[in-house]
């Protein structure tokens, strides 16, 4: 099996769906609003491999285009294509984008997290569009990035150490996005929440692009305190992929998130951090109003 539903996929293996994908799939049964979606697993990667004579990276020149350019097997292709078609015909008009998102087993390592090594290519629309982003989330396994990352951290970046599944999910066009620490990161003051938040899609705020709005908010007794960011920018999607545009001046001097969403996001964030039972941080994405969690995972390191 190369694919699993992602609310079937709480009770599979780290080393078969990968983490990313393994916790928003146990928070599917928590009341907490996950865009659907499906994981190919590692072993789509192995037999890809195999099927190509990929097995060993390091005696293959160029080895990332080569696989990039490399053909899926009839089997796999068979099996992604089939929940591709099926989540899509789910869709009301039957259209609908995806995210493809890289899901190892490495990422949030107590000792190292991999947030960010890996690929992620938003606003897939296409079978054609979803399989080379497929190929290209399994190249990033192999990138110089990651080996470098892996050994600064002295951690192995060898694929069987680590195997890759990918997360095919349900892309959330964002009003405003944001990340959530259910503590504080820098002075690890467990009573309080941080929130920051900009426009579009959350890729502005977790590549460094623009200053957000910043929110503190007090556990015990609720109190908020606000710190107006600049959203120079915000990241939307285009008619395939996404672009980059530069916010109005209205949008800049107000903040993105009201108080109504500011009290649901630390409802959310209570919830999901009783679950994990420690400190938790989120991504989360604004839609009409509705609330959708992207990724939840313990604070690491």
């Amino acid at each position: 099996m190369y694919t699993v539903t992602l609310n079937m996929a709480g009770h599979e293996h780290i080393q078969k769906i990968g983490s990313k994908a393994l916790q928003l799939a146990k928070l599917t049964g928590q009341n907490v609003k996950v865009p659907g979606g499906f994981v190919i697993t590692s072993n789509a990667l192995e037999r890809f491999l195999e099927a190509n004579g990929l097995r060993t990276p390091e005696l293959i020149g160029d080895f990332e285009s080569r696989l990039i350019e490399a053909r899926l097997p009839e089997d796999v292709y068979d099996e992604v294509t089939a929940s591709f078609e099926s989540m899509r015909g789910q869709s009301e008009s039957g259209m609908m984008a995806v995210a493809v998102r890289s899901s190892s087993s490495a990422e949030d390592l107590e000792e190292a997290s991999f947030a960010g090594q890996y690929e992620t290519i938003l606003n897939v629309t296409d079978l054609t569009h979803l399989l080379n982003s497929l190929k290209r989330c399994w190249a990033s396994l192999f990138s110089t990035r990651v080996r470098d990352y892996a050994q600064q951290k002295n951690v192995s970046s060898d694929m069987g150490s680590f195997p890759m599944g990918v997360l095919v999910q349900q892309m959330v066009q964002a009003d405003v996005s944001g990340v959530i620490f259910s503590m504080n990161p820098v002075t690890h003051n467990e009573d309080e929440i941080i929130i920051n938040a900009s426009y579009g899609l959350g890729e502005s705020i977790v590549s460094g692009l623009v200053t957000p709005d910043s929110y503190v908010i007090g556990k015990t007794d609720g109190h908020i305190e606000k710190e107006l960011g600049l959203k120079e920018v915000k990241i939307v999607a285009a008619g395939k992929g996404t672009v980059e545009l530069t916010t109005t001046k209205e949008e800049q001097n107000r903040f993105c998130l009201s108080d109504e969403h500011i009290a649901e996001l630390v409802e959310q964030t209570h919830k999901i951090e009783v679950f994990y039972e420690m400190p938790v941080d989120i991504e989360f994405a604004i839609k009409d109003r509705h609330i959708y969690i992207l990724q939840a995972r313990p604070v690491t390191t």
